[in-house]
């Protein structure tokens, strides 16, 4: 299997706030080429673009500011131009946004629209949040991903979270076969508080993921660890992509 694997900056958040430059250089030499971004750290488009080309790294997709994916369509555009990607993550709903999905999941869906007419692709980021129900009787998963228009929108894929909802990832990659360009590859500890883990070290079974995941249309396969790193961020960060590859042989 030769799916490309990624790391979500997120993961290292930290160390970028310290030093951008150095902490790029630091994902480059661990051996990854391809990175899903977080932020700009006070850089410009252009200025960011200049670090990653400096490290050989490629920007694959950004989390984007949820607001600018309702509102301001072309400050999106522009960015992703610049910066060189094709997807668009929207990362995240707040609780004021959780309790209607209806109208919110058409707005997300026109948004897809608009992208897709640009060249770019539109992806939700789920947790687990959206598997409860909401004021309308219905889950917001189901609200986002076949409501009215729903099928504008494609999935990134957070293997972690849809087991943390109760939910079986390989499930919803065949449920959302053809729209899931992006897995977040994500562990799952075997603890009582069920925690991240390292990928590989967990109870996820990415195996079976990893099997079914050039037919469902998956692209990239992206390394995410938001907290509870066994050693450091980079830490874990070398650990997924040595699993996941390992994986992949």
């Amino acid at each position: 299997m030769a799916l490309p694997i990624g790391l979500q900056l997120y993961t290292v958040r930290d160390v970028m706030t310290e030093d951008l430059d150095a902490a790029l250089g630091e994902v480059a030499s661990i051996g990854y080429r391809y990175v899903e971004m977080a932020g700009l750290y006070g850089k410009t488009p252009a200025e960011y673009r200049a670090l990653l080309d400096k490290h050989g790294l490629t920007a694959i997709a950004a989390h984007e500011n949820g607001e600018d994916l309702l509102n301001n369509i072309p400050a999106v555009v522009e960015r992703a131009e610049a910066l060189g990607y094709a997807y668009v993550m929207f990362p995240y709903l707040d609780e004021t946004q959780r309790h209607s999905y209806g109208e919110l999941a058409g707005r997300i869906a026109e948004s897809a629209k608009k992208l897709s007419g640009q060249g770019l692709t539109l992806c939700y980021h789920n947790h687990d949040f959206e598997w409860e129900v909401d004021g309308d009787g219905k889950r917001g998963i189901d609200h986002l991903f076949f409501g009215p228009g729903s099928t504008e929108l494609n999935s990134e894929l957070d293997v972690y979270w849809v087991k943390k909802a109760g939910d079986d990832p390989l499930e919803w990659m065949k449920k959302l076969s053809g729209r899931v360009p992006i897995l977040h590859m994500k562990d799952m500890a075997d603890t009582a508080e069920k925690g991240f883990a390292e990928v590989g070290t967990g109870t996820i079974d990415f195996g079976a993921i990893l099997d079914a995941a050039q037919g469902c249309g998956v692209k990239y396969l992206v390394v995410e660890q938001d907290s509870n790193w066994k050693e450091s961020p980079m830490a874990s960060a070398r650990v997924g992509l040595e699993n996941l590859g390992g994986m992949l042989v």
